[in-house]
């Protein structure tokens, strides 16, 4: 009786020994499992140290200031090229160069033309000589004209030609009115832009070296200050007979 209870009590002593086992590996297994949680969190930065969602986005985009525009930046900087860009033109400018009108500077004939290679002779000075320019024939007090919109660079008496008028018309040619009557026209004076056509002046019986023909305009055109021939822009009729009474 005695060896059976002993063998009964061997033997759930042996079950509490296991049991014990068992509960001690449990423990030490919650134990490990806790630390290295512990462990992990320790390594985990804290809320407050987390970086906030926009440095996280500008992480993302690489914090790069040179990170390309949206679709509508683009657009917005295309428009304001357009604005500026010195290849559109805007509709409204008008920066075509004027056409020149040309026109006869008074009424009448040529009754001597320009010659630089020929010498004319002159019955005033009494020899032979170029004529670089023309003359006009008319009446005294004939009006004369501005062949072309330019300005009034000059207005001077010379010794020669009498009572000038010199206009600018702009990239080096200028037009000469000469032997022109004393009295000029109200508002006719130097830096004064005149159109073409306007009147600037009448024929008179100024020019000295030319006194000896009948009443005329003496008329020039130099091109970078060369003289040119004026029917190359202008053209009118030539007389046909000489004139006897005056210079032929």
């Amino acid at each position: 009786m005695n060896i059976n209870i002993k063998e009964k009590l061997a033997g759930k002593g042996a079950y509490i020994a296991l049991a014990l086992l068992l509960a001690a590996i449990l423990v030490f297994t919650v134990i490990a499992i806790v630390a290295t949680v512990n462990k992990r969190n320790d390594d985990v930065p804290g809320i407050d140290e987390l970086p906030g969602e926009d440095q996280n986005q500008n992480e993302n985009n690489g914090g790069d200031e040179n990170q390309e525009p949206a679709d509508g930046d683009n657009d917005q900087s295309n428009d304001g090229d357009q604005s500026t860009g010195g290849d559109v033109t805007d509709p409204g400018d008008n920066n075509q160069p004027e056409v020149p009108v040309y026109v006869v500077p008074c009424e009448g004939y040529v009754n001597k033309d320009y010659s630089e290679d020929t010498l004319v002779f002159s019955q005033t000075m009494n020899d032979h000589r170029i004529h670089l320019g023309i003359d006009i024939s008319g009446k005294v007090g004939d009006k004369v004209m501005a062949f072309s919109k330019g300005v009034v660079e000059k207005i001077y008496s010379d010794a020669f030609m009498g009572k000038t008028i010199v206009i600018n018309h702009g990239n080096g040619l200028k037009s000469y009115y000469m032997n022109l009557a004393d009295t000029i026209p109200e508002g006719i004076k130097e830096g004064v832009t005149v159109d073409a056509g306007t009147v600037i002046g009448a024929i008179g019986e100024t020019a000295i070296s030319e006194s000896a023909d009948s009443p005329h305009l003496h008329f020039e055109v130099r091109v970078n200050d060369k003289k040119t021939d004026p029917k190359n822009y202008v053209t009118l009729p030539s007389s046909s007979e000489t004139d006897t009474e005056f210079e032929g």
